[in-house]
């Protein structure tokens, strides 16, 4: 009969471990430092990387699980059984994933926690939808704050989203609260969830600063609707660009633009996500200025400025919400942008640091802060013809993008 139990056990324990190995989600085994000890073919299929690949390029990626749990308060798992989050990881190949971890602690004799079992579900394709119903709205939201009428386009908007992907209706429900909020997903989630939205700290971020340098002598010579009408087409195009490079708009104010790269996900490649939505912008209203000087319409001169250095991000208001940043990087990138002629992407000492590898620049100028510190500036001409496809040099090439995902 013992032989009979132990055959049992055996063939229970090999079960369950084949079971776990070829799983399709991501399972994970940690050690109580966030450590990976264990993980089995299903995390390779949705990371991309071996265990031992991943160990020796993420760990100490801001996003790993030792940064996850270190962020945890100490007494969370004495009062619930386990932690659910949502993230972003790039895969070996450099696609971008949303992941839902699922993170429990496994405790010994004395309910100290030993290590801890993770398991990582692919949550992309719906966060995408959720992504595409929210920008939409963040969209005609813009437009209501001119038109009355724009209500009735939110919702057929709206209506029309529903009937397309009825997946998204529970989305929309959440999101009506925070309809005239203009935040970013993460942070109006936060606060639907908790009432609330905790600014943080961020050791690296990437202001770029964008000015219509002739906005208001245009404000003097164009019709009030025209010029707006304008000026609506020039920022959804910058809009657009950087979200496609994981830039969060801020704010905008008359002629001028505030975006931030690593906020509120910090991620290490802003730096140079920041300068590439630069290139595409510039790329982007060269051409809308064309097509404006053959139609003998008004042409908007813009300035550009970047500064890379700590800011506080969070939400500020009472009754109409806003997402903004603040700290010193914000006002160097600003005196930045004052440096910057008509159609120049001006950078400083610090974020030319964290670019020069990819980029062509020339050194521009210097500028003195608070009467004592001198930081040269930089002007950034193209991709390096090394990484760049084509030869205006503004879009990457895939060892570019191979370069990036291991950064």
């Amino acid at each position: 009969m013992k032989n009979e139990n132990k055959i049992a056990d055996n063939f229970s324990n090999e079960l369950l471990a084949s079971v776990a190995k070829t799983a399709h989600n991501a399972i994970l085994i940690l050690n109580k430092k966030g450590e990976i000890q264990w993980a089995n073919d299903g995390f390779t299929n949705l990371y991309g990387y071996t265990l031992m690949e991943y160990n020796a390029i993420k760990r100490d990626d801001g996003n790993s699980f030792i940064a996850l749990l270190d962020e945890v308060d100490p007494e969370f798992f004495q009062n619930h059984p386990a932690l659910s989050l949502s993230r972003i990881i790039f895969t070996k190949n450099g696609e971008r994933k949303w992941i839902q971890s699922t993170i429990t602690p496994v405790n010994d004799s004395n309910s100290e926690i030993i290590r801890f079992i993770v398991i990582d579900t692919d949550i992309t394709q719906q966060k995408e939808v959720e992504e595409e119903l929210v920008q939409r709205q963040e969209n005609t939201q813009t437009l209501s704050e001119h038109l009355e009428s724009v209500k009735d386009y939110v919702e057929v908007q709206i209506r029309e989203l529903s009937e397309k992907k009825r997946a998204v209706e529970l989305a929309k429900e959440k999101s009506e609260e925070v309809l005239n909020k203009v935040l970013p997903y993460e942070v109006a989630i936060q606060l639907k969830k908790k009432g609330y939205a905790t600014p943080r700290h961020y050791k690296k971020v990437t202001l770029l600063q964008i000015c219509i340098r002739n906005f208001m002598s245009l404000a003097n010579i164009i019709p009030i609707e025209l010029l707006v009408e304008q000026l609506h087409t020039t920022l959804v195009t910058i809009d657009n660009i950087l979200e496609q490079h994981y830039v969060e708009k801020i704010k905008t104010v008359g002629g001028s633009y505030l975006g931030a790269g690593g906020v509120p996900l910090r991620n290490r490649s802003n730096p140079i996500d920041v300068v590439l939505a630069a290139l595409k912008i510039k790329e982007a209203i060269t051409d809308l200025n064309f097509e404006r000087r053959n139609n003998k319409q008004a042409e908007f001169e813009l300035g550009f400025g970047i500064h890379t250095g700590k800011a506080i991000a969070g939400v500020v208001g009472k009754n109409k919400l806003s997402y903004d940043i603040w700290g010193d990087t914000v006002n160097i990138s600003t005196a930045v942008q004052r440096k910057a002629n008509i159609g120049e992407i001006i950078i400083t000492q610090e974020t030319y640091n964290l670019i020069k590898d990819y980029f062509e620049c020339s050194l521009k100028d210097t500028i003195v802060l608070n009467t004592t510190d001198e930081i040269n500036l930089y002007e950034v001409i193209r991709i390096k013809n090394e990484y760049a496809s084509g030869e205006a040099g503004i879009t990457p090439n895939n060892i570019f993008y191979q370069l990036l995902s291991k950064l």
